[in-house]
Formats: C-alpha cells, sequence, structure tokens
C-alpha cells in the first residue's frame, strides 16, 4: 500500500538530472546498487512533498535491507516501462 510507512519512495534524477536515453539505466543502476548497499537514496532537494497522497518519501538517505525495487521509466512519444528487481 502506497502510504506513511508503506512503500518507501526516492527518485534518483533529481540527483543527476534528466539524462534522456541514460536515465533508466542509471536507474536500474541506482536500484540494484539500493538492494545491494541497504540503503535507499534520497530525492533531493525535496523536503516537503506536495499536497496529495501520502507517500513514505525518502528525503534523506535511508539505511534498510530493502529485498525488491521497481524502476519505472517515461519517455517521449508515449514510451513506459516498468523493471521489478529482486534481490
Amino acid at each position: 500500500m502506497f502510504t506513511a510507512g508503506g512503500v518507501p519512495v526516492t527518485a534518483p534524477k533529481t540527483l543527476t538530472g534528466r539524462m534522456y536515453a541514460a536515465g533508466a539505466a542509471l536507474d536500474v543502476a541506482t536500484a540494484l546498487l539500493t538492494l545491494r548497499a541497504g540503503v535507499i537514496p534520497p530525492a533531493v532537494p525535496v523536503t516537503r512533498p506536495a499536497a496529495g497522497p501520502d507517500l513514505d518519501l525518502v528525503a534523506e538517505a535511508r539505511p534498510t535491507a530493502p529485498r525488491t525495487a521497481l524502476v519505472l521509466a517515461r519517455g517521449h512519444g508515449g514510451f513506459t516501462a516498468a523493471l521489478v528487481l529482486t534481490a
């Protein structure tokens, strides 16, 4: 369930900016490193999300023991992809 304390949400692109075609590969590499190192990277400089869904937004690096990561990618022309990685 996507509520506070449910699924941690982060956006690694906030650390690198738009990388066009390389963005999805970087997101996958970040997810794999997160699974291996056990630290979820923050979505910076977001400290207070906009009003709306109550998400568990990761604002500071968070030590954890994740077993699964979901990577979403969107692109021009309606390209959309999802990849589930497990440890």
